[in-house]
């Protein structure tokens, strides 16, 4: 607070001329003019002398006007002088008349801002944060003054700071910032945001990325219905994702994690064939998940026989090669040589 009152009275000797900055410094005029919460700025006395009265007249620049006043000021004492104001920023031209101890009057004029903020907060939903378009959405209920977002890799070395103003800016605006592709993978990334008193909120978002535990879900050849022997995997699988995703939800509250469900095939069969078959199969596992309550966004795709489980010549026949992947992100998976392709379609 001190700093901010140092800060106004640099500001005043720039404004006002020397008769009234030599008077304010007489009167011991200190002015808080930043607050947030339920704080009102004020103008604070502690004179070097002792102030019979003190009347403060106030002319706000959008044609408000008040006043303040205080009486019997010894010297050395402090006083207060609350100005009340609604959250904003507001310039006042202030008319300042004294009559000291002593009987000797004197009047100066000089013009500040205050600036009262809400206290702050920050809203982020899970659903405006886009990890593949490398942009995110949010909200502060203070008017914006500028967000910073810091790009953090694996080295724990920053990638890059991103600085965005958003000068003239309304409280509760939607706001939005965006990324270049860091080029290495991320460990996370921190977002503050500042309002126009510089009082500021942060959140950090952490990449996420984790197979699913689950059984194997056999289909008949040449198939993609589940049959009804193969509930009770896709049921114990249920059962675990549905806890990654609360466990998920409760460490990582501002992104949203999606389900994404690859499909393959064994090699009996065109190569065609058995990507449009292991695509049809990983749907299926897809619209099971769905209708069984999970509705976080789904995702699938067929990779066919081009990522075999076990190595087998054409036209084996192999089981352990007719399988599905469940994978849980925060963004569309690398491309690795489990997952060669991103051409996912969303349920």
């Amino acid at each position: 607070m001190a700093r901010l009152m140092s800060a106004a009275l640099m500001a005043f000797a720039l404004l006002v001329s020397s008769h009234a900055f030599a008077s304010a410094s007489r009167l011991g005029l200190q002015v808080l003019a930043t607050v947030s919460g339920k704080q009102m700025p004020k103008l604070v006395l502690q004179p070097q002398e002792g102030v019979k009265s003190v009347v403060v007249t106030l002319k706000r620049h959008d044609g408000r006007k008040s006043r303040v006043q205080a009486r019997n000021i010894a010297a050395g004492s402090k006083k207060t002088l609350t100005i009340r104001q609604a959250p904003g920023r507001f310039t006042y031209d202030g008319h300042f008349t004294v009559k000291w101890a002593n009987g000797a009057p004197s009047e100066f004029d000089m013009r500040f801002t205050m600036t009262r903020t809400l206290k702050l907060k920050l809203s982020i939903d899970r659903k405006d944060v886009d990890m593949d378009g490398r942009t995110m959405t949010f909200h502060i209920n203070n008017p914006a003054k500028k967000a910073t977002l810091e790009l953090v890799g694996k080295n724990r070395k920053t990638i890059a700071t991103i600085t965005k103003s958003f000068k003239g800016s309304k409280g509760n605006q939607d706001l939005t910032i965006s990324w270049k592709a860091p080029g290495q993978e991320l460990l996370y990334m921190d977002l503050k945001v500042y309002d126009i008193a510089g009082f500021w909120k942060g959140v950090r978002f952490t990449p996420f990325f984790s197979e699913v535990p689950h059984d194997r879900v056999e289909f008949e050849n040449g198939k993609w219905k589940i049959r009804a022997s193969e509930e009770p995997k896709l049921k114990r699988t249920l059962s675990a994702l549905r806890k990654m995703i609360d466990q998920y939800h409760q460490n990582n509250v501002s992104m949203q994690v999606k389900l994404y469900i690859a499909g393959y095939t064994d090699t009996v069969g065109s190569k065609a064939a058995n990507r449009l078959l292991s695509n049809r199969r990983a749907r299926a596992i897809a619209s099971w998940f769905r209708a069984h309550g999970i509705r976080i966004p789904i995702y699938f795709q067929g990779f066919g026989e081009d990522v075999l489980a076990v190595g087998t010549p054409n036209e084996t026949p192999e089981p352990r090669n007719r399988r599905a992947i469940y994978v849980l992100s925060s963004q569309t998976p690398a491309k690795s040589k489990t997952l060669p392709k991103q051409h996912w379609s969303r349920l």
